[in-house]
């Protein structure tokens, strides 16, 4: 189904032009979800690998509208993707459901056996485990995930990886702490940073890093009728997609593969990441 749109502007109003609206493609709910992929380009002096490619996702918000048997279709796909590792920055899980089910994850199994794959936990994560969340931690370890929680990583001894905490942990004794997330880094290589809020982004702009990788947003989840800016997340900075923070330094805002409160996404289609690093 599509449709063209037209509103006149008057002085109390505003005006929207669109061209034709093609709604099985820009309205998504659980019940047709499809889950696009992103394709990112990326050249970097300091990075040490040639044709280096990650699959990032975010805020898959499992355990609500989204099941085990969305996350195993998931998994096959990033399995065929073939990447040479999966970032996953937060909300994996929804706190929307307070009979949450760890055995929902077990699927992630499959793909830490074949892709090494990092997580940072998002507001979702926290809102759930509250001062437990070493719990869920613990679990995706068992899973063969790698967490990294305020801290940081050297991936293969070639690259940093940092994972900033979350916002909200501050209100279950473990707050963001940039100078620990940074502070094990080798300065001589490039930095890759996981944090689930883009605005938190502000904190750490100044630190020596190549790309950010971000979700929480979810593009907006429901936006751009016409010029309309986000409905549901409207207060951030930095909303959706790659933005160069300066000279070859970027962050890049997933919008995220499920949902938050609502059913549905308009204009801001499920996505995971696909993103190509090369050294220049």
């Amino acid at each position: 189904m599509s449709f063209n749109l037209k509103l006149h502007i008057t002085r109390y109003t505003f005006k929207i032009k669109t061209k034709e609206i093609n709604m099985k493609r820009n309205f998504i709910s659980p019940w047709n979800h499809i889950t696009q992929e992103k394709i990112l380009n990326f050249n970097f002096a300091k990075f040490p690998y040639r044709n280096y490619k990650i699959v990032h996702i975010s805020d898959t918000h499992l355990g609500y509208y989204l099941n085990r048997d969305f996350l195993e279709n998931l998994v096959d796909r990033v399995i065929s993707i073939n990447p040479d590792i999966c970032l996953i920055t937060g909300d994996l899980i929804s706190a929307h459901n307070k009979k949450f089910s760890l055995d929902i994850l077990a699927p992630l199994k499959r793909l830490t056996k074949k892709i090494d794959t990092y997580f940072t936990v998002g507001n979702h994560e926290v809102a759930l485990y509250r001062d437990k969340i070493e719990i869920f931690l613990k679990e995706l370890r068992y899973l063969g995930l790698y967490t990294l929680h305020n801290q940081s990583i050297i991936v293969n001894g070639k690259f940093n990886l940092v994972g900033v905490g979350e916002y909200n942990g501050r209100r279950y004794g473990f707050p963001v702490d940039i100078e620990s997330s940074f502070k094990d880094i080798d300065s001589n290589l490039a930095t890759i940073v996981l944090v689930h809020r883009p605005n938190l982004i502000k904190l750490f702009k100044d630190k020596d890093f190549i790309l950010a990788l971000s979700g929480h947003n979810h593009g907006g989840q429901i936006t751009k009728l016409g010029l309309l800016s986000s409905i549901i997340r409207n207060e951030y900075s930095y909303l959706m997609g790659k933005i160069e923070l300066e000279d070859n330094k970027f962050i890049y805002i997933s919008n995220g593969v499920g949902y938050s409160r609502l059913p549905i996404r308009l204009f801001a289609p499920s996505q995971i990441a696909i993103i190509n690093i090369n050294r220049k």
